[in-house]
């Protein structure tokens, strides 16, 4: 054990997260680098600023350690029971069967590993669970937890602490995968805070696609999940992530992404919040370098009293770099949805483009939009748009006049909303994002 202070004063919270890191560690035997690393987000805990305007206090969550629920998984069929349950009731099976794919899931704080990924290592990509890939993979160590600050805030600071869990995606140089992995993250127990970290590596020349999955079944109350992921994108080489967060009403979402685009990479993330739980407040970062390319794509669907806050800061710091940001929202009930997506130009001939809309379904939800656009060269091209707007009365009544109710009518429109953002995504997620808006629309969830 590291020791942080020697008297009897030690903060009660600091004193409950060094409890917390004493037994990840105790299970875990990890390297002393990495534990140095949760000692130094232990000190910088007390000192970080409070920056979240829905968590008081981190240290309500209860962060322990567990062991791996399940090993030497072959096949969907050799999961745990309550998994392979939450799993069919989500339409995971269904999915998986469609491809040959890889599979890591976290239960909790727990990985359950899928022996998958040994077919996919021959190939040249590895994906290994987080607490084993640091031991094994020095590559790793160059670029664990360097684009993070703990300082930044106390969720930082508690993340760097308490990690636990994630993945180590390492894709070779010119390997090339059509096919993409999947990466699912279930909470199944009340009172969790469940940190995983993914470090991402894409060498030059290779392309990956990458499903990552977020739920809870509808029972778990007062539970965070703070996941961070660090992606370092090689020389022309392309990543397209796609995120379905699935989340019930009491968990709280922090997803955190820092990403560094090399020469001619690409970076694509569309993120689809169809149960953007209590509350999701975003605040990714993304550097680009020559002729390099980041494009972000935010579909949200709040109910209930949600709050969602979208940040995004892009810097495009190499020459004919480009920063896409879109964002589209159907706001129903009290919820509320906030973006805030800035775009840095700090290069020449750079181009950038944020685009927000909404759709308001309720007089008591609410929309706001904060676009922020900022030059340092003179021939930089820079842009912004945002609508903000409500069903019309005579789309209702031409959908309805044409036979459909007043729900299939509205279910109607808001699908045509959304599609123009979706239809990269893979089928089987078109399909669950259907089911989720018409049971949204019909007041079912």
């Amino acid at each position: 054990m590291i020791a942080i202070n020697s008297t009897n004063t030690m903060n009660p919270d600091v004193a409950s997260i060094e409890d917390q890191i004493e037994e990840i560690i105790e299970g875990n035997d990890e390297p002393e680098w990495v534990t140095e690393l949760r000692y130094q987000g232990l000190r910088s805990y007390e000192e970080a600023p409070l920056t979240d305007p829905v968590i008081s206090d981190p240290l309500e969550f209860l962060s322990k350690h567990s062991e791996t629920p399940a090993d030497d998984i072959e096949s969907l069929d050799d999961l745990p029971d309550d998994t392979k349950n939450l799993l069919d009731e989500l339409g995971i099976n269904e999915m998986e069967q469609k491809a040959i794919t890889g599979l890591t899931i976290q239960d909790g704080t727990g990985m359950i590993d899928s022996s998958f990924r040994e077919k996919w290592e021959k190939r040249g990509v590895i994906m290994a669970p987080m607490n084993e890939a640091v031991k094994k993979y020095p590559e790793l160590r160059e670029r664990f937890m360097k684009l993070y600050d703990p300082g930044e805030s106390k969720l930082s600071a508690y993340h760097t602490a308490v990690w636990n869990g994630g993945v180590f995606l390492w894709v070779k140089e010119g390997v090339k995968e059509e096919i993409p992995l999947h990466l699912f993250f279930l909470i199944q127990q009340e009172a969790l805070a469940q940190a995983p970290h993914i470090v991402i590596l894409a060498e030059p020349n290779s392309e990956i696609k990458l499903i990552e999955g977020c739920t809870s079944p509808i029972l778990s109350k007062h539970s965070l999940h703070l996941d961070m992921t660090e992606a370092y994108i090689g020389e022309n080489a392309k990543v397209d992530l796609s995120v379905l967060q699935n989340w019930p009403e009491y968990v709280h979402t922090r997803p955190t992404q820092r990403v560094k685009i090399a020469r001619g990479g690409e970076f694509s993330i569309t993120t689809v919040g169809l149960g953007p739980g209590k509350s999701n407040i975003t605040d990714p970062r993304y550097w680009v370098e020559e002729e390099g390319q980041v494009e972000i794509n935010s579909i949200i669907l709040t109910q209930e009293d949600s709050h969602v806050d979208l940040g995004g800061e892009i810097h495009l710091e190499g020459n004919q770099s480009t920063g896409i940001n879109n964002s589209k929202a159907v706001i129903m009930d009290d919820s509320r949805v906030i973006t805030r997506g800035k775009i840095n130009a700090e290069s020449s001939n750079t181009k950038g483009h944020i685009s927000c809309d909404a759709l308001v379904m309720e007089d008591g939800a609410a929309m706001e939009t904060y676009p922020g656009l900022s030059s340092t060269v003179e021939n930089a091209e820079l842009s912004h748009e945002a609508a903000i707007g409500q069903i019309r009365e005579e789309e209702l009544f031409y959908l309805m006049s044409r036979g459909l109710s007043e729900e299939e009518a509205t279910q109607l429109i808001v699908q045509g909303f959304v599609e123009p953002a979706i239809d990269d995504l893979p089928e089987e997620y078109l399909s669950e994002i259907k089911k989720i808006i018409e049971l949204s629309i019909e007041g079912e969830m």
